[in-house]
């Protein structure tokens, strides 16, 4: 679990700081500004969805045999559902122009680095054969 939350927590770093900067980029080469995508909402919405889909990584690792593609799909669902209702309600004119790309930013780098960071420590618990160091 610890290290479920620690992988969402950095995920959720390194994704909203790559979603701040694509905002910031696309605003300045679109001219689009939306007091709505500052860093603090891009941020906060990133780390907490993260953690979230980071620890639901975590239970289906234990229970089912392939935790990556419900995670994938889990994940798509969210951004889909995310990116619709910026279409569907957006708080400004435009607003989509910059939002969807962070949210595909995200999404990717998402279902990227959740899976593999938290595959890596799990894979040889899961074969049977117990971790021990050299000194036994």
């Amino acid at each position: 679990m610890r290290k479920g939350l620690l992988v969402g927590l950095y995920v959720g770093v390194i994704s909203g700081a790559a979603g701040v900067a694509t905002a910031y980029l696309l605003g300045a080469v679109t001219g689009l500004w939306f007091s709505q995508l500052n860093w603090i909402s891009i941020a906060v919405a990133s780390i907490i969805a993260n953690i979230a889909g980071a620890m639901i990584f975590v239970k289906w690792f234990r229970k089912t045999a392939r935790p990556s593609v419900y995670y994938v799909l889990l994940t798509a669902g969210v951004t889909l559902l995310s990116s619709l209702n910026v279409l569907v309600n957006p708080p400004a004119d435009k607003f989509g122009v910059i939002a969807q790309p962070v949210h595909i930013v995200v999404f990717l780098l998402s279902i990227w680095l959740v899976p593999k960071w938290l595959k890596r420590g799990k894979q040889a618990q899961v074969s049977g054969a117990p971790i021990t160091n050299d000194k036994g």
